[in-house]
């Protein structure tokens, strides 16, 4: 791609509550991408409600909102709605020049719109999902109509969709959004942080992993990661490599869940959960496994699975052998049995044949994380991320 180093003057926009979770998902992502808009000179400005982790160099502006209001979403919305709007404005006047404003889509919102009527600045959205859908399959839908409303006006103001997926792109195309403004720009990772030359020894002597086979996921514990279909292979893979150790990097809803079957299946002494961990800790755990598992899941109402999640470009980047269902983005950067080993999704016995063959094959097992790893550092680092970001802001430009 294009090498493209312009100086320009980004805003990054976050006007979501976060809080518990800064220190990964969403905020790994806008991190790693100012990271690498930094490298190229470019100056960024950060704008959100939340305290997170940034890389040096960024100008951040904090806009506090009332704590009080974060489990009531359709209240706290529109007022901080508001208030970050204000804010906002006064930061673009103060400063010389704005090119163009990175904002994440929230619900409930439609301040990027705003901001682009009035200081006629370029708006690039970054959408992870389709908001209303998501709240009515994944969570409780009050106000659909305002929810809808808010974030066609997003959509209509904006200057480029950037979206995870072509999954995802294919939902927006199909409510109505512009095809030409949609731009597909997968989750990344970062190669300073995540390479194959990290040393696990320590975490390798805490845990009495020597001569284990350790076998890792990370992530979220939720339920389209397909947390429950792969607690329900610990047994079968049990079974088949007696020195199995699963060591689960995260938490989330369903931990619940994974903790009922490992207890139901005696697998205490063979599993170690490790929580939320910072962000910088979670190399050195994937580094001590010996196999990395993607086990996500289409929806139950036969929605594609349309995330992007960032666990598999940690994973390649590591040089790991990986096990993948074939959904969604998974099928189209894996390529079974050359960077990953695909399964069914919700087949708990292929997970535990795949993990079997990886095992029993060494030769396989390293010829797929050496692929996997080279595909991560030619394709899928955040620097290629980015790049894309400014020459769809240059292209932009050129067209105007």
């Amino acid at each position: 791609m294009e090498q493209i180093n312009n100086g320009l003057r980004i805003i990054f926009w976050r006007i979501d509550y976060f809080g518990a979770f800064a220190d990964a998902g969403i905020s790994a992502t806008v991190r790693g991408l100012i990271k690498e808009l930094i490298k190229r000179g470019n100056k960024i400005y950060h704008i959100s409600g939340g305290k997170t982790k940034l890389p040096e160099g960024v100008i951040d502006f904090f806009v506090p909102f009332n704590k009080f209001f974060r489990n009531f979403p359709e209240v706290f919305s529109f007022p901080y709605q508001l208030k970050s709007t204000r804010e906002t404005s006064r930061i673009i006047r103060q400063l010389e020049k704005v090119d163009f404003i990175y904002k994440v889509i929230h619900d409930f919102n439609f301040s990027g719109a705003i901001i682009r009527k009035k200081f006629n600045i370029p708006l690039f959205l970054q959408v992870d999902g389709v908001n209303y859908w998501v709240k009515k399959h994944w969570g409780k839908l009050y106000f659909a109509h305002l929810l809808r409303w808010a974030q066609e006006i997003e959509w209509i103001a904006s200057d480029r969709i950037f979206t995870f997926s072509n999954q995802l792109k294919k939902q927006l195309t199909e409510l109505g959004v512009e095809d030409n403004k949609i731009i597909v720009n997968p989750c990344g990772f970062d190669p300073e942080l995540f390479n194959p030359n990290i040393d696990a020894s320590q975490l390798v002597e805490e845990f009495d992993l020597k001569n284990k086979f350790v076998i890792g996921f990370s992530g979220t514990f939720g339920y389209y990661h397909g947390i429950t279909f792969f607690a329900e292979s610990l047994k079968f893979i049990r079974k088949r490599i007696p020195n199995a150790v699963f060591l689960f990097v995260g938490d989330g809803d369903y931990r619940a869940q994974l903790d009922y079957i490992v207890k139901r299946d005696n697998l205490e002494s063979q599993t170690i959960i490790t929580g939320f961990l910072p962000y910088n800790s979670v190399p050195q755990y994937l580094s001590a496994c010996d196999v990395l598992v993607s086990p996500c899941i289409n929806n139950d109402d036969g929605t594609e699975f349309f995330n992007s999640p960032l666990k598999n470009f940690e994973y390649m980047g590591l040089g790991k052998p990986v096990v993948a269902t074939a959904v969604g983005q998974q099928k189209e950067i894996f390529v079974d049995r050359y960077n990953a080993i695909l399964v069914e999704e919700r087949n708990p016995e292929a997970i535990a044949e795949a993990i079997f063959e990886i095992y029993k094959d060494p030769d396989l097992a390293n010829k797929i994380g050496r692929n996997a790893h080279k595909e991560a550092i030619e394709k899928h680092t955040w620097g290629h991320r980015a790049q894309r970001i400014l020459l769809e802001h240059s292209n932009l430009i050129k067209k105007k």
